[in-house]
C-alpha cells in the first residue's frame, strides 16, 4: 500500500473516561492501523485504556513509528485546546466518527473532532477544530460550532445555531434555531435556551437565564 494511503497509528491522549469513549469509537471506525493511548499521569503508564489499547508515556508515544495521528480526548475545552498545541509534534489531529453516528455529506468537520454514537450532524453544519459532539446529540442543519466547543450528550441544537469557541452546551439542553451561544459560555444541563447567551456567561434553567438567577 502506498505510504500516502497507509492508515496511521492513532494516539488517544487522555487516559480517562473520555479517552475510553474516543478509543472505542476509533476502534470501531476502522480508520486507524492501531489505537494506543497516552497521558501525562505516570500512574496510568503500562496499563490499558481499553482491552488491547495500551497506555504509553508521552516519550513512548513520540517514539512510535509513523505515520501517526493524535486525538486529544480531554473533556475540558481549554485544556484540550492547549494540549493539542503541545502535542503537534506527535502528528496531525485526527477526527473520530463513531460508525453509529449520522453525518450529512455536506457537513464540514475540521480535524480533531469527536462525533460519538447516535449523534446527528445535519446538512451544511460546520464543526471547528477539536469539537466534541457527544452521545445522542443533534446538531441540525446550518449550525456552526466553533473550535474546541463541547456539545454534551442528548443536546438538541435547532437549525442555524452558532456555538462559540470553547463553549459548553450542557447535557440534555435544547437551543432554539438561529440563536447564538458565546465563546467560553456554559449552558447548564437540561436548559432550554430562548435567547442568545453572551460570551463567557453561565446560564441554566427552563427557560435559561443567568446562573445566579436560575439558582436563586
Amino acid at each position: 500500500m502506498p505510504a500516502s494511503f497507509e492508515k496511521p497509528v492513532l494516539i488517544v491522549f487522555g487516559a480517562g473516561g473520555h479517552g475510553r469513549v474516543a478509543a472505542d469509537a476509533a476502534l470501531l471506525s476502522s480508520a486507524f492501523a492501531r489505537v494506543v493511548a497516552s497521558d501525562r499521569n505516570a500512574a496510568t503508564w503500562g496499563g490499558e485504556l481499553l482491552p488491547g489499547v495500551p497506555v504509553l508515556s508521552p516519550d513512548e508515544a513520540a517514539a512510535l513509528p509513523g505515520p501517526r495521528a493524535v486525538h486529544v480526548a480531554i473533556g475540558h475545552n481549554t485544556i484540550r485546546r492547549d494540549e493539542a498545541a503541545r502535542l503537534a509534534s506527535l502528528g496531525p489531529l485526527a477526527t473520530i466518527v463513531h460508525p453509529a453516528a449520522s453525518v450529512a455529506a455536506s457537513a464540514r468537520v475540521a480535524p480533531g473532532c469527536l462525533i460519538t454514537a447516535q449523534c446527528v450532524v445535519g446538512p451544511m453544519a460546520e464543526l471547528g477544530e477539536g469539537v466534541i459532539v457527544n452521545h445522542g446529540a443533534v446538531v441540525d442543519h446550518d449550525c456552526r460550532i466553533a473550535a474546541w466547543a463541547h456539545v454534551a450528550p442528548g443536546v438538541n441544537l435547532g437549525g442555524a445555531v452558532q456555538v462559540g469557541e470553547a463553549a459548553l452546551v450542557g447535557a440534555g439542553s435544547t437551543v432554539l434555531r438561529n440563536l447564538r451561544i458565546g465563546a467560553l459560555a456554559t449552558l447548564g444541563a437540561g436548559a432550554v435556551l430562548l435567547q442568545d447567551l453572551p460570551d463567557g456567561a453561565a446560564w441554566a434553567g427552563v427557560p435559561a437565564r443567568p446562573l445566579s438567577q436560575a439558582t436563586a
